[in-house]
């Protein structure tokens, strides 16, 4: 981490305005988030602002979406937070508590890096309702895309 840490909010806070170039490449208005805060425990906030057609038949936020949220906000804050680009996610275990309904303007994640390895790094998740409920919580492993080794041992 050779960033300090307002370097770092100033990092998350530009790659959290990435609604209007992904909006753009996928041809209508797909996403809106929202930067929060980046606390002085490196707690990483977003807000996502729900749409209708993004809920399921249930009345509830489809869980791929939510699925989303936690890799985007996990996945920005383990890249700034080795500073290697780009990154990619290994697995993502969520755990759903509660469905988000429909009528919900917004979500929060809230994400935390626990463990940085040689290639591996470790976030946490957490999703929060407008009302400050826990809706969902997950755990993510996000790995270095390091340069191809140019002599790779042949097994």
């Amino acid at each position: 981490m050779k960033w300090s840490h307002e370097e770092r909010k100033q990092k998350l806070i530009e790659l959290s305005d990435r609604g209007p170039e992904l909006n753009e490449k996928a041809g209508s208005e797909i996403f809106q988030m929202e930067f929060v805060d980046y606390t002085d425990d490196n707690e990483y906030i977003l807000k996502y602002y729900i749409k209708p057609w993004q809920c399921n038949p249930f009345g509830n936020l489809q869980g791929g979406m939510l699925c989303y949220y936690i890799d985007a906000t996990a996945g920005i804050l383990s890249w700034v937070s080795v500073d290697c680009d780009p990154v990619g996610t290994v697995d993502l275990n969520v755990t759903f508590i509660r469905g988000v309904p429909e009528n919900a303007e917004y979500i929060l994640v809230k994400s935390k890096v626990i463990s940085i390895g040689r290639r591996v790094v470790v976030a946490t998740a957490d999703v929060y309702d407008p009302d400050g409920w826990l809706m969902a919580t997950a755990i993510t492993n996000t790995t270095r895309l390091l340069p191809p080794d140019p002599n790779p041992t042949i097994v």
